[in-house]
């Protein structure tokens, strides 16, 4: 234990050691309910052993029992109170019960105490790049960056806070030798990536970043929307001439049909409706394929052709998918209903998706966000702002969330906040996304205007003359 130490309690009995050391064992073999058991029953005898205590706040931890957890971590610290690891632990649960400022306070205390603790400082830069402070995390993990335990998961955050400090170049460095690595890299690791060359000027890297991610996750809506605006027509060119020699390359003609279906560039009919046409030949060369059906039922959904998309994505969810696909097929049977106008069925099928959303170890805010915005639509604003809670705890560093809580505490009359929460929004917004770039900057000008800011609510109408401007042919 990190820290002085208050005198150690009497040694526990031979029977307790060999429960403290079965449960020593069970932890470090990731079987936590039987490592909470022997832990628990430990301390059915002797309240006081730390390392029982320290344990089960663990094991509960691991297991989602969140609030037990804390309490054994808070039992825990009242008899070691310098323990590095037990405020480290408390704090990382206390960042899973989405309560980040304790959580951030625990975390900082345990870096006071073990200044050199990797894991305490990639918490804690989790949290100051969900509050888009990424100078801050750029502190806390640059000294770390030469251990040889500094890994992917350490590397991402340290690019987000390049990226949110003004240094996409910086990002662009870290993140390239990850681009191609075996097993591939998660999800964000692309869509940073892609982002971050974007920003730093280097189409290409931005290109292959896109390219690479898009075929890796082909049902990543998070990868698509990214890179809709950075992937060229000469991409999807050759995307579609390399089916000439290999036309039953199925996951080529899932990501054709994807592109054609959603690509800004190719917003014309006939280009839709060809990539729909690649989707069915997908879906004629694996009729049983949940991930060719999903996408098949999504692109009939944007096409509006609802009728033919929910039973296309009901066979999608017949054909067992696992849990994050079934989220994203409920998903997208939630967004046909609600444009047929079947509120109810709507809120089932979002409810089913929301439900399965929870389950997964690493949630996917887009989604949730879409039955946040269906809850809005039929004026359910209590259960909204339930899901709009819940998606910023999942992930405080999703914009569109952002700016719902901006406008939300506008509302409610808390100007100085909304102000805070818009500008999070206009600096942090890729250029690609005009839409969200434009609500922030109107929400922004009248906000200032409100309170006087003369100078500001300039600064914003200038831009959004310029953005109009751009626009114009």
């Amino acid at each position: 234990m990190a820290g002085q130490q208050p005198s150690p309690a009497p040694a526990p009995a031979p029977s307790l050691q060999k429960l403290l050391a079965e449960g020593r064992d069970h932890l470090a073999a990731g079987r936590f309910e039987e490592a909470a058991s022997r832990f628990s029953s430990v301390l059915a005898s002797r309240s006081d052993v730390p390392e029982a205590l320290f344990g089960l706040g663990v094991a509960c931890s691991q297991l989602g029992r969140l609030q037990e957890a804390q309490e054994a971590l808070r039992r825990y610290l009242r008899l070691q109170p310098s323990a590095a690891d037990g405020h480290s632990a408390l704090g990382m649960v206390l960042l899973m019960a989405g309560r980040p400022a304790a959580a951030k306070a625990e975390l900082e205390r345990a870096l006071r105490l073990e200044p050199d603790s990797l894991e305490t400082a990639k918490a804690l830069a989790h949290i100051e790049t969900g509050e888009y402070n990424g100078e801050r995390a750029v502190g806390l993990l640059k000294p770390f960056e030469a251990s040889p335990e500094f890994d992917e998961g350490a590397r991402l955050l340290l690019a987000a806070g390049y990226a949110q400090s003004g240094n996409p170049g910086a990002a662009v460095a870290l993140l390239s030798p990850l681009l191609q690595r075996q097993p591939p890299p998660q999800p964000e690791v692309f869509v940073l990536a892609a982002g971050s060359g974007s920003r730093a000027g280097d189409a290409a890297f931005a290109e292959r970043a896109c390219a690479l991610g898009l075929r890796l996750y082909l049902n990543s809506d998070e990868i698509e929307q990214r890179c809709l605006h950075i992937v060229s027509m000469s991409f999807v060119r050759g995307l579609e001439a390399s089916l000439h020699g290999s036309a039953g390359d199925v996951p080529v003609l899932i990501l054709l049909g994807r592109l054609m279906t959603d690509i800004a560039e190719t917003a014309e009919a006939p280009i839709r409706e060809r990539g729909l046409k690649l989707l069915e030949q997908a879906a004629a060369l694996s009729p049983s394929d949940a991930a060719v059906l999903y996408n098949l039922g999504r692109c009939l959904r944007v096409l509006a052709h609802p009728g033919e998309a929910i039973p296309v994505l009901e066979r999608a969810s017949a054909a067992h998918p696992n849990e994050e696909l079934q989220a994203l097929i409920y998903t997208q049977i939630g967004l046909t209903e609600q444009y047929l106008q079947h509120d109810a069925r709507a809120e089932n099928a979002f409810r089913r998706a929301i439900e399965l959303n929870r389950r997964l170890a690493r949630h996917m805010p887009e989604p949730a966000f879409s039955f946040y915005t269906f809850l809005v639509a039929v004026n359910k604003e209590q259960d909204a702002a339930a899901v709009l809670d819940e998606i910023l705890r999942w992930d405080p560093a999703f914009l569109p969330a952002r700016m719902q809580r901006a406008r939300k505490l506008a509302e409610t009359g808390r100007l100085e906040e909304a102000v805070e929460q818009a500008e999070v929004v206009a600096r942090n917004t890729s250029p690609a996304d005009q839409e969200l770039l434009r609500a922030a900057h109107i929400l922004l000008l009248q906000l200032c205007t409100k309170l006087g800011r003369t100078e500001e609510a300039a600064r914003h109408q200038a831009w959004l003359k310029s953005a109009q401007a751009a626009r114009r042919p």
